[in-house]
């Protein structure tokens, strides 16, 4: 019997906040010391990242939207690899 490792299911840390800027019409991304304008890939990614979601299910659902032809999955676990390297996501386990 091969055993299954946990989803891993990534949300924003504490300390992170996303919004829409309605002033200067764009999404914000806070971050402790940072603040970032996330491009529509990386938007996708972030708001996908809702404590529900798996990081393979969001890999998936992004890498089907026919508007992003070029994005793999890889591509979208490396930045979410990268967010929790820098603490912006936590990732919890849940049961596959």
């Amino acid at each position: 019997m091969i055993a299954t490792m946990p989803e891993r299911v990534p949300a924003l840390s504490a300390h992170c906040r996303l919004y829409f800027d309605g002033q200067h019409n764009r999404w914000v991304f806070k971050a402790p010391q940072q603040i970032m304008f996330p491009d529509q890939f990386t938007l996708a990614v972030l708001q996908a990242c809702d404590g529900h979601c798996s990081e393979q299910q969001i890999a998936r659902s992004l890498v089907a939207c026919p508007t992003r032809e070029s994005v793999t999955i890889d591509d979208v676990l490396d930045l979410l690899d990268e967010f929790e390297r820098r603490g912006y996501l936590s990732v919890m386990s849940a049961a596959g």
